[in-house]
């Protein structure tokens, strides 16, 4: 790995600098921000950088007799990504550690800004580049996570089109990031350095969680403001210049434009529709396919589209190093469906006989939005093409008369997080969010080979990140459900799963392995502690109230109780739910979590690769089982929320839930802006 190494802005030499940042070395003359500015040492990229040139030398070479196209420049992107070196943490930690003390000196929220700088030679670049992020209540993993991300950001296929275009020479660019810490923000903005009056726009950054929009015109600067700014700016026209306002001061850095967008592909390139299916994930992708039957022998299919006849859930990786997924099994909740739309990949499933019809190399766009896959004509580079899923962005907050809260179970969905509107975490998934630390072992092979400790370290860790993204909002953990078939392709599988699928799920699992139980909930006491995000436990699969007491008692054991802010509820999933909320009402359980998919399974007789769309939540008879469970729970003073998709799919379904007096929903993170345009 790569030391990331961070010195203080005002030390570094000006010769070393680009323009731009001498000029802010000389505006913190002037207006000295209330904090310290860090700057990456630019050697960093010269180490990064060492394994991406052959392949940029190599395709310019090319470029020479036939210009590159779009899919040239995914294809080498995608590669040269895979060549840049992991970053090490380094110094981040001093760097916290003086944000932290600035941050209680100020007494505000905690903010941590970073922005990216690139230049060649002494000329700023001014296009090619450009992002600031503002990481509210950073973590070092968060912190660390954007800094790999705006390094990656370099050797994206539209800035590498960029350079190309413009005739610079990738190798020699020197890139740095600037990290600087903010009190309480009100609002965040751009303006642009070529104007006399330097007025601010309301198109930068905004910071929905404080629930201040923007006005119109953005903010108005004071006269000495501007007079500051424009000796600040003076020589370095045409650029864009990040600005943070808080309650008194206004501070500012230089943030270079958005590259040229890369030319769409043209409409007259030859297409041949092969398969249709269910569009599980929204999204668009072209890349060469890659059919795998065996599930035992997974094959490497980064930068291809994945198909299969099912996603198990410990092909968790596969799907995430993928560009897109196509199954012949499955419907809109199968495990495979719910993991392409938390990683962004976009799915088509129920594609009847996909592993006969397509053939690995294949060229395909696949188009998620209306579950269609297309042949196209081979391309001299290898086609990879997929956009990233679209982050929801509101220009005001909007708000329903309940709570809407987002399922996640995978670290990648916090980035979207931060910029829904959303009431907090209304179900993390354990069992799929341990798939990504499991190194493809059963969880019960850690504690048989003597790693407990190590696997409850990754457990907090995990834990900690989802806590932390979404305080001071709560968050609804579900306590594992292993199912059988899920986790008996793992390591050690077979040895620790039953041979039926149905027997030990949910918590009746737990009496039979309680040393995985009792780790667990060390986890969750770990993280309660370290972290001040509200904790709600939820049951899954619970049949019966002899296994509510047993997890209490469990509970009790690791201080999870009530007095110490954390509430217990139960999944409402197993239609025998309906029979149980006045017994688990007298135990104090909080509420129940209804979750549609299971009881929809359950109540129809089918599974989640059924595709039947008459069998679908919408069914009267789960729709009034919902009706008797929302009810019952308001007559025993229990809270009621509802996690699923249904809300969106069915228009109908929101106004009737809230009719019955539903307390919350959950829905999947980028389908929240959807169910707030429902009102």
């Amino acid at each position: 790995m790569t030391s990331l190494l961070l010195e203080p802005l005002q030390q570094y030499p000006a010769e070393a600098l680009s323009p731009t940042l001498v000029a802010l070395q000389e505006a913190q003359k002037i207006l000295p921000p209330p904090h310290p500015v860090w700057l990456t040492s630019t050697n960093v990229w010269q180490q990064l950088r060492s394994g991406v040139i052959p392949l940029w030398h190599a395709a310019c070479d090319r470029w020479q007799e036939v210009p590159p196209n779009a899919a040239d420049f995914k294809a080498l992107a995608l590669r040269m990504t895979h060549e840049l070196t992991p970053l090490d943490v380094g110094e981040l930690e001093t760097i916290f550690a003086a944000c932290h003390h600035f941050w209680q000196q100020q007494g505000g929220e905690r903010h941590l800004v970073l922005t990216t700088y690139l230049w060649q030679e002494a000329v700023d670049l001014p296009w090619g580049l450009g992002r600031g992020t503002v990481l509210h209540h950073p973590s070092l993993p968060l912190c660390h996570q954007a800094i790999e991300a705006a390094f990656a950001a370099l050797v994206q296929a539209k800035n590498l089109y960029t350079y190309w275009q413009q005739g610079w020479d990738f190798c020699h660019l020197k890139v740095a990031i600037l990290l600087y810490p903010l009190s309480t923000i009100v609002a965040s903005g751009w303006w642009t350095g070529s104007d006399p009056r330097l007025p601010a726009i309301a198109s930068g950054v905004t910071l929905p969680h404080h629930g201040i929009p923007l006005p119109p015109r953005g903010i108005e600067l004071t006269p000495a403001e501007e007079q500051y700014l424009q000796q600040a700016c003076r020589g370095s026209a045409f650029h864009l210049w990040v600005w943070h306002r808080s309650q008194t001061q206004v501070w500012w850095g230089q943030c270079l434009a958005e590259p040229l967008p890369l030319a769409p592909l043209p409409q007259t390139v030859e297409r041949t529709l092969i398969a249709e299916g269910l569009p599980a994930a929204p999204g668009q992708a072209i890349a060469p396919a890659l059919v795998v039957t065996d599930p035992c022998a997974p094959a490497a299919v980064a930068g291809q589209i994945l198909v299969s006849k099912s996603i198990p859930p410990h092909w968790l990786p596969l799907v995430s190093a993928a560009v897109g997924v196509i199954c012949e099994q499955g419907g809109l909740t199968s495990h495979g469906a719910i993991l392409a739309r938390e990683l962004g990949r976009p799915a088509v499933v129920g594609v009847v006989n996909a592993t006969q019809q397509i053939s690995s190399g294949m060229t395909l766009f696949l188009d998620g939005h209306r579950g269609s896959i297309y042949q196209l004509p081979p391309e001299p580079l290898p086609v990879v093409a997929t956009p990233s899923p679209q982050t929801p962005s509101l220009p005001t907050v909007k708000r329903l008369p309940l709570p809407v809260m987002v399922n996640v179970s995978q670290v990648s969905a916090l980035r979207l997080l931060r910029s829904l509107p959303c009431d907090g975490i209304g179900l993390l998934r354990s069992e799929l969010m341990l798939l990504a630390f499991l190194d493809h072992r059963h969880p019960c092979h850690w504690l048989e080979q003597g790693d407990a400790e190590q696997l409850r370290d990754r457990w907090v860790q995990h834990l900690c990140e989802f806590m932390r993204a979404i305080a001071p909002r709560p968050l609804f953990y579900r306590t594992l459900d292993l199912r059988p078939a899920d986790y008996r392709q793992l390591l050690g599988g077979h040895q620790f799963e039953p041979a039926t699928d149905w027997g030990l799920r949910g918590v009746s699992r737990y009496r039979h392995c309680p040393e995985l139980f009792h780790l667990e909930l060390s986890a969750l006491a770990i993280a309660h502690r370290l972290e001040t995000c509200p904790l709600r436990i939820i049951l899954p699969f619970v049949r019966s109230v002899s296994e509510v007491v047993y997890c209490q008692k469990a509970l009790a054991q690791h201080g999870l109780t009530a007095k110490a802010g954390v509430e217990l509820w139960v999944m409402a999933e197993v239609p025998a739910i309906l029979f149980l909320l006045s017994d688990l009402a007298n135990l104090g359980v909080a509420g129940i979590t209804i979750g549609t998919n299971d009881l929809t399974q359950l109540l129809l007789g089918i599974d989640r690769e059924t595709t039947l769309p008459e069998l679908n939540e919408d069914h009267p008879a789960v729709r009034g089982a919902i009706a008797q469970l929302i009810q019952q729970a308001k007559a025993h003073h229990l809270g009621c929320h509802l996690c699923g998709e249904a809300p969106t799919r069915y228009p109908h379904w929101l106004p009737w839930l809230i009719d019955l007096g539903i307390d919350g929903i959950s829905v999947s993170p980028e389908v929240v802006t959807q169910v707030l345009d429902q009102f």
